[in-house]
């Protein structure tokens, strides 16, 4: 941590303890205690040493004081809006503001005002998390101990600084008025039929994490061969899953090589002929963490929307609102959807350090093969 961060902590950590006193003065002038939630107790981390710990009663009451918090999503708005109003039904005295776009364009806009000392957003969660591995070596997530993420997996979390919120899968996706189940790939190999030549449809890994994850997962398979071909497959690129569906609907491609499970059973419920193929040889699996910038200006109300997040109430609120996984062990998948333990799941199995180091190589690798006239 470098030396302006760990001044930067601790003067965060003074103004923290004054405004606690502050407001717990006023309370108790008052006669109105803050609501008690005995499952959250926060200890603020700074550098190795802990610089404060702060009971829930003082960070409702820093939370009340702050009274909004912003959060910065990929997640489809209608989505995160319902989401937000959930969490709104629970905290009602946080007024929650919401800025949505594609991972990579969140992920451009929080560096932006990071750069220029302007940061509006105080809690982040798009689907790569090597963003939220670089955030934290770059010392911008704000670090305390969540009661909540014991219940995750140790591999899909950073202790103290961030944790998985959503796990999604990715499929082959096909038009079931057009054709039947044995007349689709059910592969990803498969997909380099002729047959398929200019007529699949691929979520673009230049503004998605999750199309970002499976050129990744899919390179580990089966190496920058199957990457090559796919590319002079031509396939037409898709800034978004809904946006390959329509595609898929019209009749301008023929399958959809790799979108977001929860979009195809979306698209099901909402009527459209599609249906969702598991490859055999392998499914991309991977997550969305949620994290609290170190620099956010409502810091403790984004804790608390993140404590909210991760708790039961909050995991079973995003597996109803948007169909993707928990990561839980007591919050059940999707309705009609598989168990994780039934699918032949390709995931991260090292540091996720790693996976961001790789990152800037393998998305100019893709750009070269799918954007060559962006060189």
């Amino acid at each position: 941590m470098t030396d302006n961060h760990h001044g930067r902590t601790q003067l965060r950590t003074v103004q923290a303890i004054l405004s606690v006193i502050v407001v717990m003065s006023a309370i108790i002038m008052t006669g109105c205690p803050p609501p008690v939630d005995s499952e959250i107790r926060v200890t603020v981390t700074g550098g190795e040493q802990t610089a404060s710990e702060l009971s829930n009663e003082e960070i409702v009451a820093l939370a009340r004081r702050e009274g909004e918090f912003w959060w910065y999503t990929s997640l489809p708005e209608h989505q995160a809006r319902e989401y937000l109003a959930r969490f709104e039904r629970a905290r009602p005295f946080i007024t929650t503001r919401l800025v949505r776009s594609s991972t990579f364009d969140i992920v451009r806009r929080v560096d932006s005002e990071l750069a220029q000392g302007q940061l509006r957003a105080d809690a982040l969660h798009v689907l790569d998390p090597a963003i939220f591995d670089d955030l934290r070596r770059r010392g911008e997530l704000y670090s305390y101990e969540s009661e909540h993420a014991r219940r995750l997996p140790p591999e899909y979390q950073q202790p103290a600084q961030w944790a998985a919120m959503r796990a999604v899968t990715i499929c082959i996706a096909y038009n079931t008025e057009r054709f039947s189940s044995g007349q689709v790939p059910r592969t990803w190999l498969d997909l380099l039929e002729p047959q398929w030549r200019g007529r699949v449809g691929l979520k673009d890994a230049q503004t998605g994490g999750s199309a970002y994850a499976q050129y990744y997962h899919l390179r580990e398979e089966y190496g920058l061969a199957y990457w090559r071909a796919m590319a002079g497959h031509r396939p037409q690129l898709h800034r978004s899953s809904a946006e390959a569906l329509r595609g898929l609907t019209a009749g301008d491609i023929d399958v959809v090589g790799g979108i977001l499970g929860y979009s195809v059973y979306g698209a099901v419920r909402d009527g459209m002929p599609v249906e969702a193929i598991w490859p055999d040889d392998g499914v991309p699996l991977t997550i969305g963490p949620l994290a609290v910038l170190s620099r956010a200006p409502n810091p403790h109300a984004a804790i608390l929307f993140k404590e909210w997040a991760l708790s039961r109430e909050g995991q079973q609120a995003i597996v109803e609102i948007s169909g993707a996984y928990s990561l839980r062990d007591d919050v059940d998948p999707p309705p009609g959807r598989p168990d994780l333990s039934d699918l032949n799941l390709l995931k991260q199995h090292g540091a996720w350090s790693e996976y961001r180091t790789r990152q800037d190589r393998l998305q100019s690798e893709y750009s070269r093969l799918f954007h060559p006239e962006t060189e």
